[in-house]
């Protein structure tokens, strides 16, 4: 496998947290990573835990194809909206039909993320793409709760 970075249809942004996939302890720390990736941009803790859901739920599937993968999980920026990123090259996918694979994706991955993709032909990368917005982020929350009383 090559060690390619990630990439797709948006311009990236720190953090970028590669983690490698090899044995399932590693879902644990792609789940980590995932919550760590979307707490430094923002996140509130719920949209946190659902993002990490959507990176193990990732790995576990590269997980079973035998070979180590790395799971990319970056910020994203397009136009003044910034979010997160999860990617994984999967070349165990080419040749297979792009619809078929995203109809799959987006049955057990659809609620958790904002978007699902897959590019690439020889190469396919999965990527997956939750965008931060005012319900999601963790300033709601610090500027809706109450100030201490004295």
């Amino acid at each position: 496998m090559t060690g390619q970075g990630p990439k797709g249809p948006y311009a990236m942004q720190p953090p970028v947290m590669p983690v490698r996939v090899e044995d399932s302890m590693d879902i644990m720390i792609v789940r980590d990573t995932a919550r760590r990736a979307a707490s430094l941009l923002g996140f509130a803790p719920a949209h946190r835990a659902q993002l990490a859901s959507a990176a193990a739920t990732l790995a576990e599937l590269v997980l079973k194809t035998g070979e180590a993968h790395t799971i990319n999980l970056n910020g994203v920026v397009n136009g003044d909206k910034i979010g997160i990123q999860i990617s994984a090259v999967t070349p165990w996918l080419a040749g297979v039909s792009a619809s078929n694979v995203l109809i799959a994706l987006r049955s057990k991955l659809g609620d958790l993320v904002d978007e699902i993709m897959l590019e690439g032909d020889t190469q396919p990368m999965i990527i997956m793409v939750m965008w931060l917005n005012e319900a999601r982020s963790s300033q709601k929350l610090a500027e809706d709760e109450e100030p201490p009383q004295e």
